[in-house]
């Protein structure tokens, strides 16, 4: 066996036993890696801004795992889902912040946050889900500009351009008990730390909700719309039904994840909400892989946290790079749509899909079908 051989059987075995690994045990260390994260940061080993980073990274996989729902398991193009993101930012800016002099509990805020945006994905869903491909692609694109600029020229409720700024952290007790100090007053999240621990704990949360979701009847409806909703419809599927089940749960996890921005922004306006923000998340969807939730999760927080690697490279090299950012995205975009267009961690049927005829799967069909006492083929493929 030559040295060349050997590697390749060393690694075929390496990928062979990473390969039989069960799933929870890639989760567990996904887990670990981002428990330990922050207390790199504690320890002076990661700059500060990283843990930033983190923080918004984890708050745009919840959206990419919203927009999953609707792009990767029933196969519709939603191009405006950043207002659904907005209606949960504006919520919670208004209900706890000095605009209107309200301070509601946090997790209320959360509850209603979410439903504001679950609301919107209903209204929004009822006339447009017979659209198909392009069509829905243009009237979900329109809908997401037509929030903004309403956002923007609602001056009396959302102070316009200049948006909602002083919003108040988020906080486990009321106030009567912080003032107490002790426990109460340890609850109030308020530091970089605190936040990503409690964004880690929601997108665990809902990675887990969103896998048991996408393995059940409901999970599998979606994709059998997705892949012929003719046939799905044929089966006994109710499309419309199905359909807006996929919006109305997306927009509320998106709802959810703008309160979440809101509180750790401290202050929001139109411009974290523009069109540029549903392109990226739509990229980082297609870029891990669609349909697939580990997929998501990675391509999240590499489109995330490629910004400030470039900024750090930038300022080392005294450069300008920094302005190609959105370049960069998009020849990243291109490169895997054409050498991997499953995604970086695909899902199975995208998989399947994406290589339809598989030369080692042909060889291997070949060399099984092959009588070695004749020395003839049986059938050839």
């Amino acid at each position: 066996m030559t040295a060349k051989t050997m590697t390749r059987d060393g690694r075929s075995g390496l990928h062979d036993a990473l390969s039989r690994l069960p799933g929870w045990v890639w989760w567990a260390l996904a887990i670990v890696i981002a428990g330990v994260f922050p207390l790199l940061n504690v320890a002076g080993l990661v700059e500060t801004a990283w843990l930033r980073v983190g923080v918004i990274s984890l708050i745009f996989v919840m959206l990419s795992l919203g927009l999953n729902i609707v792009m990767g398991e029933t196969g519709l193009l939603n191009l405006g889902y950043i207002a659904f993101f907005a209606f949960g930012a504006y919520t919670t800016a208004l209900l706890s912040s000095p605009k209107f002099g309200l301070q509601w509990p946090f997790l209320a805020v959360l509850a209603l946050s979410a439903l504001v945006a679950m609301v919107a994905g209903f209204l929004i869903s009822v006339p447009t889900l017979r659209l198909r491909g392009d069509y829905l692609a243009i009237v979900t694109l329109a809908f997401g500009e037509i929030v903004r600029l309403t956002i923007t020229n609602l001056v009396p409720l959302t102070n316009g351009p200049n948006g909602i700024t002083g919003i108040y952290p988020p906080a486990l007790s009321s106030s009567a008990d912080r003032g107490a100090g002790g426990l109460a007053a340890w609850l109030v999240i308020d530091k970089p730390v605190e936040y990503y621990y409690l964004v880690l704990v929601c997108v665990i949360v809902l990675a887990v909700l969103l896998t048991n979701l996408k393995n059940s009847r409901i999970g599998r409806a979606w994709n059998a719309l997705r892949e012929d909703e003719l046939a799905a419809v044929s089966a006994g599927i109710t499309a419309s039904r199905a359909k807006m089940l996929a919006v109305v749960l997306s927009a509320g996890i998106a709802g959810f994840a703008g309160s979440l921005f809101a509180y750790y922004s401290n202050v929001i306006s139109p411009e974290s909400f523009l069109f540029m923000q549903s392109v990226i998340v739509v990229c980082m969807v297609v870029l891990g892989g669609m349909g697939s939730i580990p997929g998501v999760v990675i391509g999240a927080i590499v489109l995330q946290a490629l910004p400030q690697i470039i900024r750090q490279a930038a300022g080392a090299a005294r450069s300008d790079f920094e302005v190609y950012r959105m370049l960069i995205y998009g020849i990243l975009i291109v490169v895997m749509v054409i050498f991997r267009p499953e995604g970086l961690i695909p899902d199975k049927i995208f998989r399947y899909e994406s290589h339809e005829v598989d030369p080692r799967e042909l060889e291997r069909t070949r060399q099984s079908l092959f009588d070695l006492e004749e020395g003839e083929k049986d059938l050839e493929v």
